[in-house]
């Protein structure tokens, strides 16, 4: 039972993750176009046309070292007879959380009239969320004679919706700017599964458990078909539409100020992302129900990483499904904030040498489960009109972070490439990997007009 319900622990904590957060190195950049995206009161010099840029993230608080020891040159889990129960339960949080975002700007535009400056966006989000909760892990150590546990922490929830954004930035006088976006969200699909009971029970044959889950589908583009109360199965999921159609909306804001006393100076602080989504779940379902296993085989590393881990992962929710069918519940609303963004930043260029600068920034993001902060030293160097170098370092929430960024510019276009992460390596005494916990890369084009 230990090995079977760390291996769903990891699963459920382990996805690959992609929320809310923008590409920071494009505060040193001396020409990164969008900067209005870090603060609305910063904004570039030229009047700009953009296109494709592709951003993902990810930030979650465990690594290899949560769950795994060297002993002997290789690795055992926490679970491992040598290991201590105090040793293994300090290393993991309350909440086991993975945060993360996909991101893609399918539009920009950005023109400068006078002492203000407007931009306008399109693009898309798809922030996802996975947690397990530490309770399971101090089950799987310590072990219990009750067979009921609170796992309402236990779940995965992925969200997409396309922003619509304004902004409007000016300058009141010489040294202050004020700038401000207005963000229109349309909520398109998600996915969200939490459990709110899991009970096992052992015998000679395998595992017992019953579950009971919340699963809401606000897409438009699949419905499940049937009346409130009615079980249904998969086969009664199928294409409602043959286009997406939104399933709620929303708004946010950003607002920032900048402050230069000097040509060599700038100060900035920003709040992002402050608002939420009313989401319209019309396929708002509560499942109940046994599944049975026969037990599994012998737990490695390997079983719980990369292709080991996606193939146990497909067993245990195909078994899943198999047993447990969900009840269609009544059409639901309900409003969900996004985690909005907090960050200070400071740059200032070398008078006897223009073509460097040095600064700082920190950001903070308020995860439900996993708050995140870092702050890190940077530094741009322009050697050539048509390259711009930029690197930094600090520390986050979880450790160490390093990033690089490069702006190429070739006629009127600008190609920038930046990422950022967290320190990774191998393990100790052994060749395995170790998974940052904290990445992002950003890669865009745009036009100047």
């Amino acid at each position: 039972m230990k090995k079977f319900l760390l291996q769903i622990a990891l699963f459920l904590s382990a996805g690959t993750l992609l929320n809310a957060q923008v590409y920071q190195q494009g505060f040193f950049l001396k020409d990164y176009r969008p900067v209005y995206r870090i603060n609305p009161a910063l904004f570039p010099d030229s009047d700009f046309i953009g296109g494709f840029e592709l951003t993902r993230n990810k930030v979650q608080n465990y690594g290899v070292s949560t769950f795994y020891y060297p002993v002997d040159g290789g690795l055992v889990t926490g679970l491992h007879e040598s290991i201590s129960a105090d040793q293994f339960l300090s290393r993991i949080p309350n909440v086991v959380a993975r945060n993360g975002e996909i991101g893609l700007n399918l539009f920009s535009y950005g023109i400068r009239r006078g002492d203000a400056y407007h931009s306008f966006e399109i693009g898309f989000r798809l922030p996802t969320t996975m947690t397990a909760p530490k309770g399971i892990f101090d089950l799987l150590k310590r072990g219990t004679t009750d067979t009921h546990y609170d796992l309402s922490d236990l779940g995965v929830k992925a969200q997409g919706y396309f922003e619509l954004n304004y902004g409007y930035g000016r300058k009141l006088s010489d040294i202050v700017s004020i700038g401000g976006r207005a963000k229109l969200l349309i909520a398109e699909y998600g996915l969200s599964y939490r459990f709110t009971q899991f009970d096992v029970e052992k015998s000679d044959a395998g595992y017992t458990i019953f579950s009971k889950a919340e699963i809401d589908l606000p897409s438009s583009f699949y419905k499940a078909e049937g009346y409130p109360d009615q079980k249904i199965s998969l086969s009664d999921i199928h294409a409602h539409h043959k286009f997406p159609r939104p399933t709620g909306a929303g708004a946010a804001f950003d607002l920032g100020v900048a402050v230069t006393p000097n040509k060599y100076l700038t100060l900035s602080a920003a709040i992002l992302d402050l608002g939420g989504i009313a989401w319209h779940y019309g396929n708002a379902a509560a499942s109940s129900g046994y599944v049975y296993f026969d037990g599994v085989g012998p737990l490695s590393y390997n079983d719980l990483n990369k292709d080991g881990l996606t193939k146990r992962a497909t067993e245990i929710a195909k078994k899943f499904l198999d047993g447990v069918y969900p009840k269609l519940r009544y059409d639901k609303w309900r409003v969900e904030a996004l985690p909005f963004t907090a960050n200070l930043g400071v740059r200032y260029t070398i008078p006897s040498c223009d073509k460097v600068r040095v600064g700082a920034i920190a950001q903070y993001i308020n995860y439900k489960y996993s708050p995140y902060w870092e702050a890190r030293l940077g530094a741009d160097y322009n050697p050539f009109k048509w390259l711009d170098l930029t690197a930094s370092f600090g520390r986050g929430s979880f450790g160490f972070l390093y990033s690089f960024g490069v702006s190429v510019h070739v006629s009127r276009f600008q190609i920038y490439y930046g990422l950022e992460t967290s320190t990774a390596g191998t393990q100790k005494d052994t060749t395995s990997p170790i998974d940052p916990t904290h990445r992002t890369w950003s890669l865009g084009l745009t036009y100047d007009l």
